[in-house]
């Protein structure tokens, strides 16, 4: 017997912990933990990919050609880092693809359209 309960008798309180099923809450917090651990890992991805983004050394436009035509000649992916940044003011992230076209005002790299003038560098993967 407890002095501060004195009706307290630890065979009941054993008895309904056994014997006591909470379905609901069981599923639910399966269900909390699974969203939230996707957040957490999405987030802890983001942060990591963001914080390894920087601006490498800037290329002149005779040498950015110069790549691009050696990447479309020889058909070989080519990474391209913007010069611009993105709304969040990290630095742009890295375009890798084939180069599909090109004309007088910029090239075609992965289904996207890039004017010669954005390219801050360019490497033959």
């Amino acid at each position: 017997m407890n002095s501060k309960y004195p009706n307290y008798d630890p065979k009941i309180r054993d008895r309904f912990i056994r014997c006591f099923q909470d379905r609901g809450m069981l599923k639910w917090g399966g269900f909390y933990l699974s969203d939230h651990t996707r957040v957490i890992e999405k987030s802890a991805k983001y942060r990591a990919e963001k914080q390894s983004r920087y601006l490498k050394e800037q290329m002149n436009f005779h040498k950015i050609s110069e790549v691009l035509f050696r990447a479309f000649s020889n058909e070989r992916e080519v990474e391209i880092q913007l010069a611009d940044e993105n709304q969040e003011h990290g630095i742009a992230k890295t375009i890798v693809g084939f180069v599909e076209g090109y004309d007088r005002d910029g090239i075609v790299v992965a289904n996207n359209f890039f004017s010669l003038d954005d390219i801050w560098r360019c490497e033959l993967v």
